[in-house]
């Protein structure tokens, strides 16, 4: 299998053509390094579409020349004024000079050969992401996954606190909890909200998709947070494929400051392989017990083989408790993965928070659980968005105080 780029970071790449066998071949050869979408020329859909996907790069397949009234150079110019942001590829003849020196003046970056090999395509794709990258993540929502090796090792509840806790950071509706789990979703109880939009939802309507309308239609939590779940109760059934979920997410960055992601679709490998480029931390959740850390083995990529995949990740113990005798600095030196933090078991609190459809790091700031998720959440913020200092809520910043009174106390 020929090399795969993996830096894909944003919205999927759109392939401009009329020819529909021509984009089924390219999307198919391109599915593994990043997610791809097929538009038409006819300007009106093409222009919708990138107002919607926010791609980085745009294909244009130059086999048809002219449409409605207007030559794909035409067409090619008018986009590149219109969305300067966005690098233009061009496919055509390379021995037909004339397209060549037509495409470059239309604002095309990049000219091959419609005949060039995938590996040469996925090349050039992967310059001119590698490009744009440094400006992409000025500009594109931070993506944080939760992950666990298997189901309720403390994911969800960290997931749900986590969330809630970066929302009180950012003006409402900047924060998304996407919850990529595949049992039903509990959105609805932990937030005491009603959850009828859902991710096969957002994708049937991934070119209509705006902020505006996500903001109409998605669950939002008082404390600012939006809801995404994979499913509603209510929803209609279907098969969601990775590409989707990929060409989704790369949609929702440009909507949202933050994204978690409860990602317990991250177990399977080959969703693994479309979802993990587009996050900027994966943070693997681990108890302190030789069966979770077996369980969660596999999901670490591979040091030699994905190092720059392996760098993102970082554990949390969960369910911590001191007098087990197997610590988080011994966990981690298993994975051989930074220690992100600990989360100390909270059962009754948690439980009485989930029955009241509050997070309990906004029901009850002062405990040690919430205490915890309140520093993971700082921390985070603060080495994705190194320029946006976190900003410590006058409850957060209290509840500390009071809880350092109650520790000296004690």
């Amino acid at each position: 299998m020929t090399e795969v780029c993996t830096v894909f970071q944003q919205g999927p790449v759109i392939l401009v053509s009329f020819d529909d066998e021509y984009a089924a071949h390219f999307i198919s050869e391109l599915e593994q390094a990043c997610p791809t979408v097929h538009v038409s020329p006819l300007q009106r859909t093409l222009k919708g579409s990138i107002e919607s996907f926010q791609p980085s790069i745009m294909v244009f397949d130059l086999q048809a020349l002219k449409t409605e009234d207007r030559t794909i150079f035409e067409i090619m110019s008018s986009m590149h004024d219109e969305f300067p942001q966005v690098r233009i590829i061009a496919l055509g003849r390379q021995t037909v000079p004339s397209q060549v020196i037509s495409a470059m003046k239309a604002g095309a970056c990049d000219f091959l050969d419609r005949e060039a090999s995938p590996q040469e395509i996925r090349d050039a794709i992967a310059l001119q992401l590698r490009n744009v990258r440094t400006l992409q993540a000025d500009r594109a929502g931070r993506v944080i996954a939760l992950i666990s090796g298997r189901e309720n090792e403390g994911e969800n509840e960290i997931a749900a606190n986590l969330a809630a806790s970066i929302a009180k950071k950012y003006p409402k509706g900047e924060v998304l909890l996407l919850d990529l789990t595949l049992e039903d979703s509990l959105l609805e109880i932990e937030f005491n909200v009603e959850v009828t939009y859902s991710v096969r939802d957002a994708i049937d309507e991934l070119l209509r998709l705006d902020k505006p309308v996500l903001m109409e239609v998605l669950a939002k939590h008082d404390s600012g947070l939006c809801l995404l779940p994979l499913t509603t109760r209510n929803g209609r059934d279907g098969e969601i494929s990775p590409q989707e979920l990929a060409t989704l997410l790369g949609a929702l960055r440009n909507f949202f400051s933050f994204i978690i992601i409860n990602g317990g679709c991250l177990r399977d490998k080959y969703c693994q392989q479309y979802l993990i480029p587009l996050c900027d931390r994966v943070l693997l959740v681990c108890p302190q017990t030789i069966g979770a850390i077996r369980a969660a083995r596999e999901i670490v990529p591979d040091k030699a083989a994905n190092s720059d995949q392996r760098t993102k990740f970082g554990l949390i113990v969960s369910k911590y408790e001191p007098d087990v005798e197997l610590s988080p600095q011994q966990i981690a030196a298993r994975f051989d993965l930074p220690l992100a933090g600990t989360v100390p078991a909270a059962w009754v609190l948690l439980a009485n928070s989930h029955n009241l459809g509050v997070p309990l790091v906004l029901s009850s700031p002062a405990n040690r659980y919430a205490r915890a998720i309140r520093k993971l959440a700082d921390e985070l913020v603060t080495g994705l968005c190194p320029h946006e200092a976190p900003s410590v809520g006058m409850a957060g910043g209290l509840a500390d105080w009071i809880g350092a009174l109650l520790r000296k106390a004690g």
